[in-house]
């Protein structure tokens, strides 16, 4: 049996990759797909993965009248079968830069996914289907795309453990027509959606008010998962809620940019006393009139409340 991807290592962060967890991690990926093209969702919003994947054949993602240039478009590369080597690369390339974040507290994610149509569909089918669901569902945000392809933003709608006041959403009927769409979450597990069989939908997603604020808030809320990852491994499946709920706080303090509110996100969930420490409000409202980061000054001021 597979070691699980908790079990790899004593000691966090890793300076490396653990090659057990490259391992377990392929394992896991190849049994859950079936024969066929494997489809690569590359995100190159923050710039594009590095060598330049050549060796493949690539679909072009529609990208309908989204307000974002080409060259930061999502798009799909082939990978022959899940024997190609091109498949552990990408879940190497997927890992290492969760792991860059977690050390760094923020980074790109460029690989959005391993996708496999059902057998109705093909390359051209997934990729409009995939450039349907990018567009923003509602006239109020035409021109603006959802940025599924971003991994963190797809996995923030589909919590293992559901927000307050969030619905959860029918991914068996939106996603029809696709058989896998799998990514790596925060804790280098793989998660997976299925679509039902049948002719691939090409119909935006459809969101609740409640989505779209997560989705607003996306920046915020990675930003905090991150650097709680960072001293934190593996985060509890409540992630989600307690972050979001430590960002209201935060925001009731005053703060709106989103390296402050992490850091104050961050330090709630270590430290129990943080919150009370009686001085805290006057020291953010200086803080912020000098517009100084916020993390410098509470690792300053840490020993009041560790």
């Amino acid at each position: 049996m597979p070691t699980t991807p908790n079990k790899l290592a004593t000691q966090w962060p890793w300076s490396e990759l653990p090659q057990t967890l490259v391992d377990a991690l392929a394992t896991s990926l190849r049994q859950r797909l079936h024969e066929g093209p494997v489809y690569l969702l590359i995100d190159p919003f923050l710039g594009d993965v590095e060598p330049r994947i050549d060796t493949h054949k690539r679909h072009a993602v529609p990208q309908g009248d989204t307000q974002v240039a080409d060259a930061q478009w999502p798009y799909l590369i082939e990978i022959e079968d899940i024997h190609d080597p091109l498949l552990v690369q990408s879940i190497v390339w997927a890992a290492r830069e969760h792991l860059h974040a977690c050390v760094n507290g923020s980074g790109a994610y460029r690989i959005g996914g391993w996708l496999q149509p059902h057998a109705e569909n093909d390359g051209p089918a997934l990729a409009r289907q995939v450039g349907a669901l990018l567009a923003a569902g509602d006239r109020s945000r035409n021109g603006r795309c959802l940025r599924l392809a971003d991994r963190r933003v797809l996995a923030l709608l589909n919590p293992p453990a559901l927000s307050v006041e969030t619905a959860v959403i029918d991914w068996t009927q939106q996603l029809a027509g696709m058989a896998h769409w799998i990514y790596l979450d925060t804790n280098f597990k793989l998660q997976a959606l299925h679509g039902r069989p049948g002719r691939a939908a090409t119909s935006a997603l459809r969101l609740t008010v409640a989505h779209w604020r997560l989705v607003a808030d996306a920046e915020a809320i990675n930003r905090s998962l991150m650097a709680w990852q960072g001293i934190c491994h593996p985060l509890p499946d409540d992630a989600l809620n307690q972050v979001a709920k430590a960002l209201e706080r935060a925001r009731f303090r005053g703060l709106r940019e989103p390296e402050d509110l992490a850091a104050y996100v961050v330090e709630a969930l270590r430290f129990p006393a943080f919150e009370q420490f009686p001085e805290l409000q006057g020291r953010i409202d200086r803080t912020l009139q000098t517009r100084q980061p916020l993390a410098d000054r509470l690792q300053a001021l840490r020993s009041h409340w560790s």
